[in-house]
């Protein structure tokens, strides 16, 4: 069902439709006793990233390859999900997909020959010893 003003979402342009959209979904997750504004505020505060910077773990990586640059993030620390949260996002991103699939095989694939290489070379240094 289409919203009342759906004729002025019409003539949005994406960035103004995104900036609605968000300024939406932020009054909605804003915590009891803030305003939106104020929790815009602190969410664009040095240190106010949504990942926060308290793990354990946290590789940001960009790589250039071909014509495009793609990213590489590994952020580890305790979990701090609650266990819906932890469901609802098991199934909005799961893990078997075709590209998850071919880095995890790639990078056994990698650390497979990479053993067996360094078996070769500690067989050769006790054999030509």
């Amino acid at each position: 069902m289409e919203p009342a003003d759906w004729h002025v979402r019409a003539k949005m342009t994406k960035p103004q439709q995104a900036l609605e959209l968000s300024q939406e979904r932020l009054a909605e997750e804003t915590p009891e006793g803030f305003s939106a504004d104020s929790s815009a505020s602190v969410r664009k505060s040095p240190g106010g990233e949504p990942w926060g910077n308290h793990h354990l773990v946290n590789i940001r990586l960009s790589i250039p390859l071909l014509f495009a640059r793609y990213y590489v993030t590994i952020v580890t620390g305790k979990e701090r999900r609650s266990r819906e949260r932890r469901a609802i996002e098991r199934t909005k991103h799961p893990l078997v997909k075709f590209g998850n699939v071919v880095v995890i095989v790639a990078c056994e694939i990698i650390c497979g020959l990479a053993a067996l290489y360094m078996l070769w070379l500690a067989m050769a240094y006790f054999l030509l010893r």
